[in-house]
């Protein structure tokens, strides 16, 4: 059983199936996102800085999680030229 096309209007169909096909494999990621404060070499410092306090027996705190500040008052904004 031969599968031939015999016009390029059936190469234009056999083209646009597969390509509807295989798109949706390629594109997009899979998986939920990934946060930046886990993307790099300090997110993997202190990684191993937490492992490592962890073998020790000592308490492991979370570096990530900073104090809140003070809420600065910030100077008056005026307009830079009125019409």
């Amino acid at each position: 059983m031969s599968h031939s096309f015999k016009t390029p209007a059936q190469y234009f169909l056999a083209f646009g199936l597969m390509a509807l096909l295989f798109s949706p494999i390629g594109c997009g990621a899979v998986g939920p996102p990934i946060p930046p404060e886990k993307v790099g070499i300090e997110a993997k410092v202190r990684k191993q800085q937490q492992d490592q306090a962890r073998k020790e027996g000592m308490p492991v705190e979370d570096q990530m999680a900073s104090p809140e500040e003070e809420a600065v008052e910030l100077p008056t904004v005026y307009p830079i030229d009125t019409r």
